[in-house]
């Protein structure tokens, strides 16, 4: 059969065109999504200053904020076997005229990247820098750096350069650690070895060396979260997309490939029934299906597999630009998701032609024969349960979502909702579509006249290749619908309670990347300021409470200018205690830990510090964070400023402060209630991406479908045409018939997006409808109906452009 299928696809190439488009696209993103959970499950940031060190020892880096380390370490690792030399280094923020960022480090720690002089020299006093080649400062010089709240003068004395620049200034060693300001303390040391010696066995000697300490030895792509922490568990959020980006485009792959072939197994009933007139069993033609369908899948899975590679670090590029990745992962794609990507888009090919075959293959001859002209066989056993088990799970998820979950984590479910009952619908498609068209028969006919009466018996009559038109713009319309408006809800409803939460007239940040704390006295000093607050975000954990640490957000805040400036409600306690080692927690977590006012609660800060609190206050409000005073939390975060200061009073007021401080900056209420939504954007971002999967595949389905199902018609239209029939009226026709096709599917996918948004809607903020603006249903709509009558409607005027006597005679 293979023989025969090769023979089948030499005549048909255009009849597998859309197969071959919509396969190659899936086995494409499904690897560069494998390769992507790969990239999540590695972590892999690879280093750029540390590049010369084989090995780091640093603070944990699961921490939020950057660790120091006992400097008493630097001795212990040069003492272990195999370690050339143990180099410590500090890490601090500085600010280049200009405003450019960079960061501070002891000379002796250039030799890791390796760092060497290309112009002047070394750094010998205390007011000599060496700059890297980035900076945009020559030697000779003076310099002016901002480091914290200070500007402080230098005098550049020499120009670095290494493989990667990574905006570094470099001090004498003495300098760098006073203006680290942790005595006692390093950032890391990078590790040098003997030759001879190998990674993996001084690792394993030197993290059983520092075995008690609360240390890590990191190796190969790991040593770039020495440099940046922040890309500690980034990938967590690229497994969850890539899964569900991939799961999606398999899901919607499947019912574009199942129709395409079903299509084209259709356009060949004649040939198939008199295949099994002569003899051939159901198995050869379920073989010839299946072989048809294996030489196009692995043709276009082994055209994917190249672009998947591209595809995928385009796809890490988007991600990191939008937030959620970090920009210093790197894309890694291994053997493991390219074969597991090659299974999966294969089986999913053969699964789809399985689904299409069938009918042909177990249709008796004669009904073959009979049916060739017309078909009419669609429903099958197993067909119907899929159906209801999907449908079934898609009524237990919305129920779910609706009554068991809440607040945006509700999301989790409303997606896979979707996806469910999309499903269902699509493998129900043909009995919805004859009921479609007996409910849209009457309006039709009213305001169509005779082309509507045409196009209603043409739509009755071909019912289950109309329920093919049908799926597609139902897949389009209903996910589409679905996906935006989740986000538009889930934004809307994030900025109704930022908007609650924020009682500030203006919010001052900076170039620089943090505030002062000092800034907050300067703002409070100033004429027709009634209150102000630092907020120092970042997060700490209860340790062992329950199974593990349990993560909270925290905020440093200013005790005398909170309550006026953040939605805080206290219920019990007061905030004006809050200060030393005192701490206000939310009422859900006071309630978990049975703590109340008075209590000490022991909490692990953002580097990992433990610390011992004071319960001064319970309250409601805040984004459900733990408040501490400003001056605790800042001791322990890595830029040891502050990310804003929130200010009552109006905006005008602020003039002479961002006079005295021209690297600050001042938004009102508005430009920072605009601003909170960052997340939301990142979250829109990401649905668009989907959409955007599911439109393209949708374009294939439905202009494959529309275009060859026109083809068919061929002998219709030569016959109508033969007894009058002019081109305008056949054109109308078909035009009718594709707004009753769009209807259809709109009417479908508004099914698919009701039972996901409205519990949505339900669990996230208790209304019974989505949030968003109208005009994006209408685009979305507007877009699926002008596909269908374009494709509809060009395709038959190319078929309406051959005679009408020669269409009829070259399909006899």
């Amino acid at each position: 059969m293979l023989r025969l299928a090769l023979r089948t696809l030499r005549h048909r190439v255009g009849g597998f065109t859309a197969s071959f488009i919509a396969l190659f696209l899936g086995a494409a993103i499904v690897m560069a999504c494998g390769g992507l959970m790969e990239t999540g499950i590695r972590d892999a940031v690879p280093p750029q200053r540390l590049a010369a060190a084989p090995l780091v020892v640093t603070g944990d880096p699961s921490y939020l904020e950057r660790s120091p380390i006992d400097a008493r370490l630097v001795a212990e690792a040069a003492a272990v076997e195999g370690v050339a030399e143990a180099v410590p280094d500090v890490t601090f923020p500085v600010t280049l005229p200009g405003g450019g960022d960079a960061t501070g480090h002891t000379w002796s720690g250039a030799r890791l990247a390796p760092y060497t002089v290309d112009r002047g020299r070394a750094p010998q006093a205390a007011d000599e820098v060496v700059v890297d080649a980035n900076a945009g400062v020559g030697p000779g010089g003076p310099v002016t750096l901002r480091i914290g709240s200070r500007d402080v003068e230098y005098r550049v004395v020499g120009v670095a350069r290494a493989a990667v620049d990574a905006g570094a200034v470099f001090f004498t060693d003495d300098e760098a650690r006073r203006l680290f300001a942790k005595p006692g303390e390093v950032d890391l040391i990078g590790v040098l070895l003997e030759p001879g010696a190998t990674v993996d066995g001084v690792r394993e000697a030197l993290a059983a060396a520092v075995a008690d300490r609360d240390v890590t030895v990191l190796a190969g792509d790991q040593r770039g979260l020495a440099e940046f922490p922040d890309a500690q568990g980034g990938g967590e959020a690229i497994i969850t997309l890539a899964a569900v980006f991939g799961g999606l485009a398999i899901m919607v792959a499947m019912f574009v490939v199942a129709g395409t072939l079903g299509l084209s197994v259709q356009q060949r009933h004649r040939e198939m029934a008199l295949l099994r007139a002569i003899g051939t069993t159901p198995g050869q033609l379920r073989r010839l299906v299946l072989g048809e369908t294996a030489v196009v899948a692995v043709l276009a899975t082994a055209l994917g597999w190249p672009v998947s590679g591209y595809l995928g670090e385009w796809l890490l590029g988007q991600l990191a630009g939008a937030g959620v990745a970090p920009e210093v992962m790197a894309y890694r794609q291994g053997w493991i998701p390219v074969l597991a990507g090659v299974g999966i888009s294969l089986l999913s090919a053969l699964v789809a032609a399985f689904v299409a075959g069938r009918g042909a293959a177990v249709t008796r001859p004669t009904e073959a024969l009979v049916a060739a002209g017309l078909q009419t066989r669609w429903f099958s056993v197993p067909r119907l349960v899929f159906a209801l088990l999907c449908l079934g799970g898609g009524t237990a998820l919305s129920i779910i979502t609706a009554l068991v979950m809440s607040g945006p984590v509700a999301a989790s479910t409303a997606g896979p909702t979707a996806m469910l009952w999309a499903s269902g619908i699509a493998l129900l498609s043909p009995a919805a579509a004859r009921v479609l068209v007996a409910v849209l028969r009457r309006p039709v006919r009213a305001v169509s006249g005779l082309a509507g009466y045409l196009a209603v018996l043409n739509t009755g009559a071909r019912r289950v290749r109309v329920a093919g038109a049908i799926t597609p713009v139902m897949l389009a319309t209903g996910l589409a619908t679905a996906l935006i408006y989740l986000q538009t809800t889930q934004a809307g409803a994030a900025s109704g309670s930022f908007a609650e939460s924020l009682r500030a007239d203006a919010v001052v940040t900076s170039t620089t990347g943090g505030v002062p704390l000092e800034v907050v006295d300067e703002v409070r000093a100033l004429p027709g300021v009634e209150a102000a607050s630092a907020v120092v975000d970042t997060e700490a954990y209860f340790p062992h409470h329950g199974d593990g640490d349990d993560e909270i957000t925290v905020l440093g805040v200013t005790p005398g200018g909170v309550t006026r400036t953040l939605g805080v409600d206290v219920t019990a306690g007061s905030l004006d205690d809050l200060r030393g080692d005192a701490v206000a927690l939310p009422s859900g977590w006071a309630e978990r830990l049975g703590a109340a006012v008075g209590d000490p609660v022991t909490m692990k800060l953002g580097d990992g510090a433990q610390v011992d609190l004071e319960v001064a206050a319970v309250h409601t409000g805040a984004f459900d964070a733990a408040l501490m005073p400003a001056e605790l939390v800042i001791a322990h975060t890595t830029v040891g400023q502050a990310s804003q200061v929130l200010v009552k009073g109006p905006e005008s007021a602020l003039a002479p402060l961002t006079a005295r401080h021209p690297e600050l900056r001042v938004a009102d209420r508005e430009q920072a209630l605009a601003a909170g939504g960052g997340g939301e954007q990142t979250g829109a971002w990401v649905n668009y991406l989907l959409v955007g999967m599911i439109l393209a595949y949708t374009v294939i389905s439905l202009v494959n479908t529309l275009v060859i199902a026109t083809g068919e018609r061929r002998r219709e239209f030569a016959l109508q045409r033969l007894i009058g029939a002019t081109h305008g009226q056949i054109l109308r026709m078909v035009g009718v018939e594709s707004v009753v096709i769009s209807l259809g599917g709109i009417i479908l996918g508004a099914i698919v997006s009701l039972v996901t948004l409205v519990p949505f809607a339900i669990a996230l903020d208790g209304t019974y409808w989505p949030r968003g603006p109208i005009g994006i249903y209408l685009v979305v709509v507007g877009s699926a109906t002008a596909l269908t009558l374009l494709s509809t409607l060009l395709s038959t005027a190319y078929v309406l452009r051959t005679p009408p006597v020669e269409a009829a005679a070259a399909l006899d």
